[in-house]
């Protein structure tokens, strides 16, 4: 496809297209309708998960918080499915400790206000221990180059020791966000005024919203998130092994796509955090 959208879905949704937004695994551009800014976007999903991410914006949206509401239908073009969404206005705030205790403690209220949305489960997902537990990792990662190999089977056999550690049998499922990152929460005149990307929410232990947020480093989003909320003892010990095994999916997957990541996977493996320490990969034959 070209670096522009086509003009058939620009037609269909009587936009004009403005600049290039970027994006991950959605691609977004800011257009104008009547001469309102909006944003359109280009799907990087099927259907059914579109409609899943269309249905809990809408929901967290309704709850008072500044989810970027649908304006459009979900049309096709160019083998994709696009559709247009509010402009939410705002800028990110910056990453210093103070910010990240305070977004630690935004997410804890995010938390508490969506907790009881109906929320079923998302279409390709499967949490943590459904992860570690796939004998597929295993073969795969046996394949990888000899020092990936080695880095990412020594981390997924520590995860699963760390995992069977925990009883997180009593521990309830409630909807995260799943990438509480200061580039997702927009703020204008000291409020928030934009919570975006929910390509990753879905219903998961509160804990797994901790693994982008929290990567393995910033220590200061779980205190102020255990400020407003504490934290069970289970809770802080499924930490480490939920954000490993987050990455590790994240190599799975792209190892059977044949897909390079740079380095990102092993680097951020690599992270150990003052406040949750757990032994270091020293890259020796283990």
């Amino acid at each position: 496809m070209t670096g522009a959208p086509p003009p058939d879905v620009l037609e269909r949704l009587n936009i004009r297209a403005g600049e290039a937004l970027g994006g991950r695994v959605n691609r977004h551009w800011r257009v104008t309708c009547d001469g309102a800014p909006l944003v359109l976007r280009r799907w990087g999903a099927g259907r059914a998960d579109v409609e899943y991410e269309r249905a809990l914006r809408a929901q967290v949206a309704a709850l008072g918080w500044p989810a970027a509401r649908d304006v459009s239908e979900v049309v096709e073009g160019e083998g994709a499915l696009w559709s247009l969404a509010e402009w939410r206005p705002g800028r990110p705030r910056g990453r210093s400790p103070a910010e990240a205790r305070a977004r630690g403690r935004l997410m804890a209220d995010f938390h508490e206000a969506t907790r009881s949305l109906p929320l079923g489960p998302r279409p390709g997902w499967r949490d943590t221990p459904d992860i570690l537990a796939d004998p597929a990792l295993d073969r795969a990662f046996g394949q990888a180059a000899p020092d990936e190999a080695r880095l990412l089977l020594w981390h997924l056999h520590r995860a699963r020791a760390l995992l069977a550690q925990v009883d997180t049998a009593g521990l309830p499922q409630q909807p995260v966000h799943g990438d509480f990152t200061p580039w997702n929460l927009l703020y204008r005149g000291g409020r928030l005024s934009g919570v975006l990307d929910f390509e990753l929410g879905r219903p998961a232990c509160r804990v797994a919203e901790f693994a982008l947020a929290w990567r393995g480093e910033h220590d200061e989003v779980l205190r102020g998130y255990a400020e407003v909320s504490p934290l069970s003892e289970a809770e802080w010990a499924l930490i480490t092994p939920v954000w490993w095994a987050l990455l590790l999916e994240g190599a799975f997957r792209d190892l059977r796509a044949g897909r390079q990541d740079g380095g990102w996977t092993a680097r951020m493996l690599r992270r150990r955090s003052a406040l949750l320490p757990v032994d270091r990969y020293t890259g020796s034959r283990q």
